[in-house]
């Protein structure tokens, strides 16, 4: 199977598809032309791999699910091998909502600070007033909102 064909099946780019092989997560051989010529199984390997990594597991994590799936499972994650790989990507997940979490309260405590200390005669206030531009707020999400991805 051409490379094309893999990425239309696995609904991604060639470039994604030459980046994975890149990472040894699916293989070719060359066809005496000199095209990538790839399993029939190529397709669901890259597909796998891409949602993987949309879901928060590092792409070099993913090599446990496609085992599975090389090994005959119907689901990438039915081997007991792919559990580290989750817990690993939630963990890190984990890690990166608290350095935000820290960030924006960082980030709300300058605010305060800044609105605390607020100069209504700061000559660059009333330039932007005057430009119609209004002063920035801060406003909390509301819990109803959620978080957008």
């Amino acid at each position: 199977m051409k490379i094309g064909e893999v990425a239309r099946r696995a609904d991604v780019s060639v470039k994604t598809v030459r980046h994975y092989e890149s990472l040894g997560l699916v293989s070719s051989t060359r066809l005496s032309n000199g095209y990538r010529d790839y399993a029939e199984d190529a397709p669901r390997m890259v597909a796998e791999a891409h949602a993987l990594s949309h879901a928060g597991i590092r792409l070099e994590q993913t090599r446990p699910f496609l085992d599975c799936l090389a090994a005959g499972s119907e689901n990438a994650d039915d081997c007991v091998a792919t559990r580290p790989a989750y817990r690993a990507a939630i963990q890190e997940l984990t890690e990166r909502i608290g350095e935000l979490e820290r960030r924006r309260a960082a980030l709300a405590a300058l605010l305060e600070a800044a609105e605390a200390r607020h100069d209504p005669g700061c000559a660059l206030l009333g330039t932007a007033r005057e430009q119609g531009h209004d002063e920035p707020s801060m406003q909390k999400p509301r819990a109803s909102e959620g978080i957008q991805a």
